[in-house]
């Protein structure tokens, strides 16, 4: 049990680390973000960077279960790419089909893998609501 939860944990922490990368890279386009806002055609652009910005943290969230699947495969729980990604997507999202188990002896994982996601996209709405406030003219980062 001990080795799941140290490996669950690693990689938990690698993955917040990737999407706190991505968060931070969309973050310092901010000010790029008001400055285009407070041009002409703003009911244009306003979709145009929320959906960008969107497929930019799709990108980070598409790493972090990409490095679960690959987790999957070096301990051993799974022998093909397809089925690790597969359960990775599966658990990552908290869907869990059910279809693909893992063994008891890395069973745990699949639950961190579940918690691991909860809190990214949970990183992630909270960064989105903010951009969109921000592209709005409604956040409490009031332009000077």
């Amino acid at each position: 049990m001990l080795n799941q939860i140290v490996v669950g944990s690693v990689i938990i922490i690698l993955t917040i680390i990737v999407q706190v990368i991505f968060l931070g890279i969309l973050s310092s386009k901010f000010e790029l973000i008001r400055q285009l806002e407070s041009k002409d055609y703003k009911h244009i652009k306003s979709p145009i960077i929320i959906i960008l910005s969107v497929l930019w943290l799709v990108l980070g969230i598409t790493i972090d279960m990409w490095i679960w699947a690959f987790a999957f495969l070096f301990v051993g729980e799974f022998n093909e790419l397809e089925e690790a990604l597969y359960f990775a997507i599966a658990s990552f999202t908290t869907l869990g089909f059910g279809d693909v188990i893992l063994s008891h002896q890395w069973r745990i994982m699949g639950a961190l893998s579940a918690v691991n996601g909860l809190l990214v996209f949970g990183l992630n709405a909270a960064f989105l609501v903010e951009l969109m406030g921000i592209t709005w003219g409604k956040s409490r980062h009031k332009r000077k």
